[in-house]
């Protein structure tokens, strides 16, 4: 009996001291947890540079009716380096990125096209876009796909070889699709890539000066990749 009192009084013992070691503890002060680190916003606005390098096709057909010269269909590479400037604005919804961007570039396209008694010349010296973008955020990491409007402006020139010759130029609007990838180097320097197809669709024109009656259509498409570097307000 005396073996079991005291057992009793030996366990009592050590649960009011643990009680007591646990009021200890309420009354020491725990140091702050650390703060987590802020993810990055991609929501501003931000304008900065780009330049890269452009591959397509240029496809053009040409003929008279009831004229001295037979229908003829040229089609010529349209390779050429470009440089300029954009501008747009984001808008961060927890992982997800809407945006609007423009930009316009300048280039140096030019084309040579010859045929039988018939040759031609066409040149693109800019190209600008207007276009939506949608975004996955990964903190400063962003991949994104985007697209939207395309405009341009080809001069197109006609000539017989040691014959009269004509100029013609005309304002085209198409459409592009791409997909990129952005970097936030520091919270203002942004880094971008990427890969952009552009569709002027085909475009018809016609003579009224030197080649009566000349008529024919143009067909343009390229593949670009660009690099870029941008600042966020």
């Amino acid at each position: 009996m005396t073996k079991l009192f005291r057992t009793a009084l030996t366990g009592l013992a050590i649960l009011l001291s643990g009680a007591a070691g646990a009021a200890d503890l309420r009354g020491v002060a725990l140091p702050p947890a650390p703060e987590l680190p802020a993810f990055y916003s991609w929501t501003g606005f931000y304008a900065g540079l780009q330049g890269g390098y452009a591959w397509g096709s240029n496809t053009m057909r040409i003929g008279t009716v009831g004229g001295g010269f037979a229908p003829t269909r040229f089609r010529a590479g349209e390779d050429t380096a470009f440089g300029g400037a954009h501008a747009g604005f984001n808008y961060q919804l927890g992982g997800i990125v809407l945006g609007l961007e423009g930009d316009v570039d300048a280039l140096d396209s030019r084309s040579r096209f010859d045929g039988l008694g018939l040759s031609a010349r066409v040149s693109q010296d800019w190209q600008g876009s207007a276009r939506a973008r949608l975004g996955l955020a990964f903190d400063r990491l962003m991949v994104y796909g985007a697209g939207g409007v395309s405009f341009t402006e080809y001069e197109r020139r006609v000539f017989a070889p040691g014959g009269p010759s004509e100029r013609l130029t005309s304002a085209r609007t198409g459409w592009n699709v791409g997909a990129g990838v952005n970097f936030a180097f520091t919270d203002h320097l942004i880094l971008g890539a990427e890969y952009r197809y552009t569709d002027f669709g085909r475009n018809g024109f016609s003579s009224s000066g030197a080649f009566s009656g000349l008529s024919g259509s143009q067909e343009l498409t390229s593949h670009s990749t660009r690099a870029s570097v941008a600042y966020k307000f």
